[in-house]
């Protein structure tokens, strides 16, 4: 049997058998590769799917990684707001304490308030009764710097008649009088002043025990007898030791030992 080509022309069965070989061939090759094409869309497509699912993962984990700093900021920044908070209740316990003692010393305060006026009409008559008695003392004392000290009583009156002066300063300024009549007891001073009858002679104090004066011309030495309360003669022996210690007491000469009579008080 003979075949017509596409030309019309005569094809033999060789050639027709050829061709169809050759058209399966091509035929299994098509296939072939179509499915080899369809095998390789399907594995892009699961390769696709698993890159994007792996960088879902990554973005996941990232964000898994972020919460989790996050957190752990968090979890930091919440001990410290708790440690910060332990440190304001023990601050706020303190000064409740605080605040209770202060409310304490207010009512104190309150309550001594109260109390001003009644010690205000107490502490007058206590200043008046300690100028009265500081005026016995130096009058009853050992005779020296009488006007001075005389004046200052007089000073301690005037201030407590003043209506200027607060009850305070009467009350520091009447202190003053008794501290400086404490200090005439500590301290060894000579000078010049008056007698009775009007002779200026040295007068030497030392402190309360020993009381003396000396004329410019040594040729008189006494000393203050407490239990009489008058001048007694002293003896030619103790011409010089007065006379030094006038000089001591003057800073004209180095301090030194010196024998003095001393009068003892004399008991009821």
């Amino acid at each position: 049997m003979a075949l017509l080509n596409p030309c019309g022309q005569k094809m033999d069965k060789a050639k027709v058998k050829r061709i169809a070989v050759t058209t399966a061939a091509a035929a299994s090759i098509l296939l072939g590769a179509t499915i080899a094409n369809a095998q390789d869309e399907r594995l892009k497509s699961i390769v696709d799917e698993v890159n994007a699912a792996n960088k879902l993962a990554v973005a996941s984990q990232q964000t898994i990684d972020g919460v989790a700093d996050a957190t752990q900021r968090i979890f930091g920044d919440y001990r410290g707001v708790l440690k910060t908070n332990a440190g304001l209740r023990a601050y706020n316990a303190q000064q409740n304490r605080v605040i209770v003692k202060q409310l304490e010393e207010i009512e104190k305060i309150k309550t001594s308030i109260g109390q001003i006026d009644e010690i205000k009409r107490q502490i007058t008559p206590l200043m008046l009764d300690m100028i009265d008695n500081l005026s016995e003392f130096i009058d009853n004392d050992v005779p020296f710097l009488m006007d001075e000290r005389r004046d200052r009583i007089d000073s301690l009156r005037e201030a407590m008649d003043n209506p200027n002066i607060s009850d305070p300063e009467r009350f520091r300024i009447v202190l003053a009088a008794y501290t400086a009549e404490v200090q005439y007891g500590r301290t060894l001073v000579a000078y010049e002043g008056p007698l009775a009858d009007g002779r200026t002679v040295n007068f030497v104090r030392l402190g309360r025990i020993g009381f003396y004066y000396q004329t410019s011309d040594t040729t008189e030495t006494k000393a203050w007898d407490v239990a009489s309360g008058s001048w007694q003669d002293l003896g030619s022996e103790f011409t010089t030791p007065i006379r030094q210690l006038i000089r001591m007491a003057q800073k004209r000469t180095q301090s030194d030992v010196t024998v003095l009579p001393i009068a003892a008080a004399q008991g009821n």
